[in-house]
C-alpha cells in the first residue's frame, strides 16, 4: 500500500476563503447530525412498530436502508470533521496523494474532499490505489509544458 503524502504546501486561499470553508463545513455537520438523529429515531419507531406489523421483509429493509445512510453520513462526519482540523493546522485543501492544492471549484461542490481531481480520477481508475509515482511526475511535467 502506497504510503499518503503529508501535506507539505500551505493553503494559498485566503483568511475569508478559508472561514466560508468552516462555515460550510459546520453547517454540513450540523444537517448531517440532525439526519442521524431523526433517522435513529424513526428506526426506533420502526422497531417497535415492527413488533406489531405483518410486512416484517419490509421493516427489514427500511431498517437495512436507514442504517446503511447512518453508516455513509457517520463516514462523512469523519471526513468533515478531518477538513476542519486541517483548518486549524494550516493544511486545508492540500492533496492526499500529490500534496498540491485542491482547486476552488472543488472544494466549494465538496468542502471535505481529501484529493485533487486528478488523483480522485486515478484512484476511482485504480480501484481506489493512489496513482504511482512515475506517473505523477510524468503529470507534473506535462502540465507545465
Amino acid at each position: 500500500m502506497a504510503k499518503k503524502k503529508t501535506p507539505t504546501k500551505k493553503p494559498v486561499y485566503t483568511p475569508e476563503e478559508l472561514e466560508v470553508f468552516r462555515s460550510q463545513l459546520k453547517q454540513e455537520r450540523l444537517r448531517i447530525y440532525r439526519r442521524i438523529r431523526s433517522a435513529s429515531v424513526s428506526l426506533t419507531a420502526s422497531r417497535q412498530a415492527g413488533e406489531e406489523s405483518a410486512d416484517i421483509g419490509s421493516d427489514d429493509f427500511i431498517r437495512e436502508t436507514g442504517l446503511a445512510i447512518m453508516s455513509y453520513d457517520a463516514e462523512k462526519l469523519r471526513l468533515i470533521d478531518e477538513a476542519l482540523m486541517n483548518l486549524e493546522k494550516g493544511v486545508y485543501g492540500v492533496c492526499l496523494d500529490c500534496g498540491k492544492q485542491i482547486g476552488k471549484p472543488r472544494l466549494e461542490a465538496k468542502p471535505y474532499a481529501r484529493l485533487c481531481i486528478t488523483c480522485r480520477e486515478v484512484r476511482e481508475s485504480n480501484s481506489g490505489m493512489p496513482m504511482d509515482p512515475d506517473r505523477a511526475r510524468f503529470l507534473d511535467r506535462s502540465s507545465h509544458m
